[in-house]
């Protein structure tokens, strides 16, 4: 029924009885219309106010909504803001207790699609506590839609829209910087460089995905997801340029260190010293900083040397 079908029967009728009870009507009908906002928004629910976020792209995705002020817990992957290393930490985002993250008191879990083990989020989904599980993200599309979606969640949807419309304006121009690169070299990512092989990563993968929006071009194919990589094959898939994590730059000891990797000097990657560090949480992540990440490695791509 529409909003004034109710009123129809006081607007009928003529004479004097027939304008005052449309006189009256239409009054009533003014009350009504006014009243209306005031009851949706009461029956609007209230945002909640203790939120706990598992995983580093929703941890920033928060703060860029500015609605960190009901964080009061987050996995250990969230590094940055500086300010969420100073909230409780509840643990590594794929190795949780259930115990830790309810001893926080949450109204509001919002986990990245890792999150796990599958036993802890049993054990949550138990408890009563509602969580909410945002699925993978690894094209632009999918980072707006994890935007929007936080913002709908944490009642932040018009701040929501403003951001992912930036985003997506940061992605459009890097797809077009993409385009019209000169050239686009094979690319070699290395996750880790600890003991024993490094690990490089292959189809499927964040850095895949990552290295495709900047305009190179992922030499391992051979696999999905993040595997040893032996010193042969290195040298056989040669890389025209090797990318790492900078949070891994310390272990490996930067450039001088990755060139020292067994066959990396074989390869025209390393020949040519071309070494690249990213902030892999930025990049990987495809959280709120994940485009600006993709243009700047970009623009890193096509100044390299021929």
């Amino acid at each position: 029924m529409a909003k004034r079908d109710f009123l129809l029967p006081l607007l009928a009728g003529g004479g004097r009885e027939g304008v005052l009870r449309r006189r009256w009507g239409l009054a009533l009908a003014s009350i009504v219309m006014l009243l209306l906002p005031a009851l949706a928004f009461a029956n609007t629910p209230a945002p909640p106010q203790r939120i706990v976020a598992l995983g580093g792209d929703i941890t920033e995705t928060i703060y860029a909504l500015d609605a960190a002020a009901s964080l009061v817990g987050v996995d250990s992957t969230s590094q940055w803001p500086v300010a969420a290393r100073k909230l409780p930490d509840v643990g590594y985002v794929r190795q949780l207790s259930a115990e830790g993250v309810l001893a926080l008191r949450p109204q509001l879990i919002v986990a990245t699609h890792d999150a796990g083990p599958p036993s802890v989020i049993t054990q949550l989904r138990s408890a009563g506590v509602r969580m909410e599980i945002l699925p993978v993200s690894h094209t632009p599309a999918d980072v707006v839609s994890k935007v929007r979606d936080i913002g709908r969640l944490l009642g932040r949807a018009a701040q929501a829209d403003v951001l992912a419309a930036k985003i997506e304006q940061q992605y459009a121009a890097l797809a077009v910087s993409a385009k019209t690169m000169a050239k686009h070299p094979r690319v070699l990512f290395l996750m880790s460089t600890g003991v024993g092989s490094p690990m490089a990563a292959g189809r499927d993968t964040a850095a895949e995905h990552a290295i495709a929006l900047a305009g190179g071009h992922n030499v391992v194919d051979g696999y999905s997801g993040y595997k040893p990589i032996s010193a042969e094959a290195l040298v056989g898939l040669a890389p025209e340029v090797i990318v790492l994590m900078c949070e891994r730059s310390e272990q490996v000891g930067g450039v001088d260190g990755v060139l020292k990797l067994p066959g990396v000097l074989q390869t025209p990657a390393g020949k040519a010293k071309q070494v690249i560090f990213v902030d892999g949480q930025a990049l990987l992540g495809f959280g709120p900083r994940s485009a600006e990440q993709a243009q700047a490695l970009q623009r890193t791509l096509a100044g390299l040397a021929p």
